[in-house]
């Protein structure tokens, strides 16, 4: 458990990155939080092995990966939130970070696409979404298929995968992506140019970006505290009345975000309180 807290405690650190050139380029290696949705478990097994590291150099736009060593299927309505291990994706020219589905195309020509939202956050509790067109999926995740053989993966004009700018979002620097499916939408629209009666989840192979740089965590001094009640006088932590915290799951999952005020009351077992006063960092656990 004790690996879980240190996840968790450094969800809000702020990142300082340096915009040094040349970039590194790279692949995810950590998963903050999985919240599996309905329907298909393909995968679980390798899990989190399969998201990590380069795309299936197999798929083909006619012939996607099938396989559970490559592909996590996150269900209907699953959701993942992954990230790059003392690094931050920056705002470089052109797409920044990309991802990968299985999504292939059919005889007909048409894509077969299970499509996800896409999210990035600097700090694990503020988030910004990539706008999507709801006719062509056009921003989504998932449309767009995996060209194995390309001589660089990460390379947009040749790679496939669906690819983000974070200019568009007027963000410069990020340490988490949220992939959340939406595929549950599509599949109740049959009406829809790109329904298809067989759709069951997005299935994500890789996320790699272009851009990283090595990020610097505040050396930070922290107080931790172990609660077994409910609810907490604020007064045992100082003068921190007025400051926002957050509360996270040991998974690493956000609960919820707040003001402190005169008392803290937390509905949850197993949580953990993350809260920052000058250089004082505080993390709280109620059991």
């Amino acid at each position: 458990m004790r690996w879980l807290l240190l996840l968790v405690g450094y969800l809000l650190l702020g990142m300082s990155p340096g915009i040094a050139q040349p970039w590194e380029r790279g692949w995810i290696d950590t998963v903050i939080a999985f919240r599996p949705g309905q329907g298909q478990n393909f995968g679980r097994e390798y899990f989190p092995d399969n998201v990590f590291g380069p795309p299936d150099t197999t798929a083909r736009a006619d012939r996607p990966s099938a396989n559970p060593r490559q592909i996590l299927s996150l269900g209907i309505g699953g959701e993942i939130v992954v990230g790059f291990r003392e690094k931050v994706v920056v705002n470089g020219p052109g797409a920044d970070f990309v991802i990968f589905e299985n999504a292939f195309r059919t005889p007909t020509g048409k894509v077969f696409v299970e499509p996800a939202v896409v999210s990035v956050s600097r700090d694990g509790l503020q988030w910004y979404s990539f706008p999507w067109d709801s006719t062509t999926l056009e921003g989504c995740a998932g449309r767009t298929p995996t060209y194995g053989d390309a001589p660089d993966l990460l390379d947009p004009a040749h790679s496939g995968g669906d690819w983000f700018d974070l200019g568009f979002l007027g963000v410069d620097s990020i340490r988490y992506i949220r992939i959340t499916d939406i595929t549950g939408w599509l599949a109740s629209r049959p009406w829809h140019p790109l329904w298809d009666p067989t759709l069951s989840g997005f299935d994500l192979d890789a996320v790699g970006s272009r851009y990283l740089v090595r990020s610097e965590r505040p050396n930070l001094r922290r107080r931790q505290f172990v609660v077994m009640e409910p609810c907490m006088p604020t007064a045992l932590l100082g003068p921190i009345q007025g400051r926002d915290y957050a509360l996270y799951s040991l998974e690493g999952r956000l609960l919820f975000g707040g003001t402190a005020a005169e008392w803290i009351c937390v509905p949850y077992r197993n949580a953990v309180l993350l809260l920052q006063v000058g250089e004082e960092w505080y993390l709280v656990v109620w059991r």
